[in-house]
């Protein structure tokens, strides 16, 4: 999770606490409120004062699939020459609202072609933006924007002048999900509008959500203090099963006398990873173990209750990212628990509660410190994946450029340091390639814009092969007009994949070369350097397209993320089959929103005792897969009230945000991961009660 981010951030948000009054957005155009409740009865337009302070369009769609409609000839040639959409809105509902903005083409009458995804939060006056630079197609994640929650942008490239309607859609709706939506200000614009006054906190000193009361929620510092002396106590007195080895492996079931590190093994009937001491092991793991819950506070002071000074006790709990300075409550809460040694004191609760719960894994984007210290298996996420000066679409490099095969030599380099350490399990060769999100012709998108490049070049000698360097061969497959071959190397080709069933087929098969490519040369640069772990693969956000299974002759283990309600039992089958190597997956949760968060994340389930119960199904129902032999969990620490970095505020940790476990949703983990290696050989039937659902809030 996604690794894993709502608008455009710029210098004029972040210094909105400075400022005392807003000027009033010049519109290139306004949309009449007031007309458009006229289109529909879901849409009423409100005189009466509301929380927006001015009259408003108040949506209350029926359905998830009521839409609101906001384009008309009027506003064609604004949307030209704009480049903001922005809305003032408030979100009067208890959980956070899921606001899409829809664009169609001729072509898709009843799918947009392309969307923007943004969450909102509850009970706060928001100045909503969406650039439209993002119909370029080219960010799948936009960059956030201050109180605006995280925001993505699924889809293919439309042009400004290809526009033929647009929509506003709202989510969840479900008969005990009322969502509603008033919006004051509808308009376009060419420049960053100002922000919105300062508001009312909203955050407790805790770093708790102040708008509602839960069960668990801490009352004050001296309670915190308390309920973490106690969580010290308790760690101290929690051993391992006696059926597992030193490393987390099943006794009951060795393979060899052990190679010293991990591998996989197929036993006839399943795949298993395979501990050092020769141990068959299934991986139950959890991502993100570290003290940290930080998001971003420039721009957002005024939400917070409290915010210390940047240096002195609670320097620790500041950072920065994206040059934005972020705050850990999380971090300030382990401070004022244990001063000095709160770190130390983190490191002795944690490596108890894994225990405890029967965890045997350090999952993705874990401390590293901990990792050294705790003596536990751990998976290790590679950074800095190769890079070229040259993306052909979104993140992808220009694979057949020279700089790419040296770029993949030293991004194997980081692996030196790790490749003796018996602990270590494998490598993720990086997290959720932007390019797989989606069926993406990817050789398609590289020649629908007007730039050269190596691999572009590789393309076209490619096609000459094929075509025998006919170009009227080529015309007459791709009913094109090219002149010559050469034309193919700079002339921006929109939409090539539509130009003929050829055209799309070469242009997809190439797009397999090019994965191919992709993974080839970091996968042998990192074998060279180290021959003992596994590499794990490429984790996957999800499988959209037949592109994700190009290249698994380099990975030992194929990794992907894995948002359901059960692992995909056809999906694993159809890797591990054509693999002919064992499945792993890298993130699942699932979240609620009946304690302090108003998001539910990628899974929801109807409560905490519910969130075990869904877990308990996911990785029960997972294990007994034979082609599965690992499933981790994102994540350890619930995501902030105003959301990360990239505006993730979702209930999905163990631990709130005063480092307090979710007793109830953690009897049934610990259950499940006591009995996994009974469950994984057969033993005992998996779990089979599906938990109570409620409408997924993730975005």
């Amino acid at each position: 999770m996604r690794l894993m981010c709502c608008c455009l951030l710029s210098a004029a948000l972040l210094s909105c606490n400075q400022r005392t009054e807003t000027k009033a957005p010049v519109c290139l155009y306004e949309f009449d409120l007031k007309q458009l409740a006229s289109r529909n009865h879901e849409f009423v337009y409100q005189t009466d004062k509301n929380p927006l302070g001015q009259n408003a369009l108040v949506f209350t769609p029926a359905s998830d699939s009521s839409s609101m409609g906001i384009f008309d000839t009027a506003s064609r040639e604004a949307w030209i020459k704009a480049r903001y959409l922005v809305a003032d809105v408030w979100n009067a509902n208890r959980y956070s609202a899921i606001v899409r903005v829809n664009f169609f083409d001729q072509d898709t009458a009843r799918s947009a072609r392309i969307f923007g995804k943004m969450g909102i939060l509850p009970y706060l006056k928001t100045r909503l933006v969406f650039p439209l630079e993002y119909l370029d197609g080219q960010t799948f994640f936009m960059a956030r924007q201050v109180r605006c929650l995280k925001g993505v942008v699924p889809g293919h490239r439309i042009a400004p002048q290809s526009i033929a309607n647009v929509t506003i859609s709202l989510a969840p709706v479900q008969d005990s999900f009322p969502t509603n939506l008033s919006i004051s200000r509808l308009c376009l614009m060419s420049e960053m509008p100002d922000p919105l006054p300062p508001s009312k906190p909203i955050v407790d000193t805790l770093g708790q959500w102040m708008a509602r009361s839960w069960p668990g929620k801490t009352a004050n510092t001296a309670e915190l203090v308390r309920n973490m002396e106690k969580l010290l106590d308790d760690a101290k007195r929690t051993p391992l099963p006696d059926q597992w080895s030193s490393f987390g492996g099943w006794k009951k079931k060795k393979v060899g006398k052990g190679t010293g590190f991990f591998g996989v093994h197929h036993d006839g009937k399943r795949w298993w990873l395979v501990d050092p001491q020769g141990y068959c092991f299934f991986s139950t793991g959890v991502d993100c173990i570290g003290p940290n819950s930080s998001g971003p506070v420039s721009g957002m002071e005024d939400l917070h209750s409290w915010l210390p000074p940047s240096e002195g006790q609670f320097a620790a709990a500041y950072g920065k990212r994206n040059n934005t300075n972020s705050f850990c409550f999380l971090v300030a809460n382990l401070i004022r628990s244990f001063g000095d040694q709160w770190e130390r004191k983190w490191h002795d609760i944690t490596k108890g509660l894994l225990y405890r719960w029967r965890f045997n894994t350090i999952g993705n984007w874990s401390d590293k410190e901990f990792i050294a210290w705790a003596r536990m298996p751990y998976v290790l996420p590679l950074s800095g994946f190769p890079e070229t000066k040259i993306h052909l679409y979104r993140d992808f490099p220009d694979v057949f450029d020279t700089s790419y095969r040296a770029a993949a030599d030293s991004f194997a380099r980081q692996i030196a340091a790790y490749k003796d350490d018996p602990y270590l399990i494998g490598y993720f060769l990086r997290n959720e390639p932007l390019w797989a999100f989606g069926e993406n012709n990817i050789a398609a998108e590289m020649i629908a814009i007007d730039t050269s490049s190596s691999t572009r070049k590789a393309f076209v000698r490619w096609l000459r092969d094929r075509y025998r360097n006919s170009v009227v061969g080529l015309n007459q497959a791709w009913h094109s007009q090219f002149t010559d071959f050469s034309e193919l190397n700079t002339r921006a080709i929109n939409d090539a994949d539509r130009l003929s069933p050829a055209a799309k087929a070469d242009l997809w098969d190439f797009s397999g070369l090019m994965v191919e490519k992709y993974l080839q040369y970091p996968s042998e640069a990192l074998r060279k350097i180290d021959s003992h772990h596994l590499n794990l693969g490429i984790r996957y956000g999800t499988i959209e397209s037949d592109l994700c299974y190009r290249g698994l002759q380099y990975f030992d283990v194929f990794s992907l993320n894995s948002y359901t309600e059960r692992p995909d039992s056809a999906t694993i089958m159809k890797i591990s089959t054509r693999a002919k190597k064992p499945v792993m997956i890298g993130e699942f949760h699932f979240g609620s929103i009946d304690r302090g968060l108003p998001s539910t994340g990628l899974g929801a389930a109807s409560s905490q005792e519910q969130r075990g119960v869904a877990y308990r199904y996911y990785v029960e129902q997972g294990a007994k897969l034979p082609a599965l032999v690992g499933v981790h969990y994102f994540q350890l620490n619930d995501q902030p009230v105003l959301g990360r970095s990239d505006g993730e505020n979702y209930n999905i940790g163990f631990v709130d945000i005063c480092n307090m476990p979710y007793t109830e949703m953690l009897a049934g983990v610990q259950e499940t991961n006591e009995d996994i290696y009974e469950i994984a050989s057969g033993a005992r039937k998996a779990f089979s009660t599906r938990a109570d659902s409620i409408p997924k809030i993730f975005f």
